[in-house]
């Protein structure tokens, strides 16, 4: 899970790296004025920057439902969980009670012998 959200980033950083390269090679060796070619790269740079605040914006957005899937799922795991823990802890007090009830009928029984005797 993490692996792939690894990649995805590094990938992403890796185009958009190479696109301001690519760009920016680009820019350098085309036969503009040098006021041309500023402009050129400052708009690139702008244009560079917008698309990586959008994919930016789409990776938030997939690690926070991703976040809110595994959370909801971690939730509902923890809730069975405890149901199963509640129902196990019900089963041994009735059983302590069971035989609670046992041994004081027993020492009741004993008692009872003892004063007979």
């Amino acid at each position: 899970m993490c692996d792939g959200k690894n990649n995805s980033t590094g990938l992403l950083l890796a185009m958009v790296a190479g696109a301001a390269l690519g760009t920016l090679v680009g820019l350098l060796v085309a036969p503009n004025s040098g006021k041309k070619t500023r402009k050129k790269i400052k708009a690139k740079t702008r244009d560079l920057k917008e698309q990586a605040k959008h994919k930016y914006e789409e990776v938030a957005d997939k690690v926070k439902e991703e976040y809110e899937h595994v959370s909801s799922a971690v939730s509902e795991t923890v809730g069975h969980v405890a149901d199963k823990v509640s129902d196990e802890v019900d089963k041994y007090k009735d059983e302590i009670k069971a035989k609670s009830g046992e041994g004081v009928q027993a020492v009741k029984e004993a008692i009872k012998n003892q004063r007979e005797e």
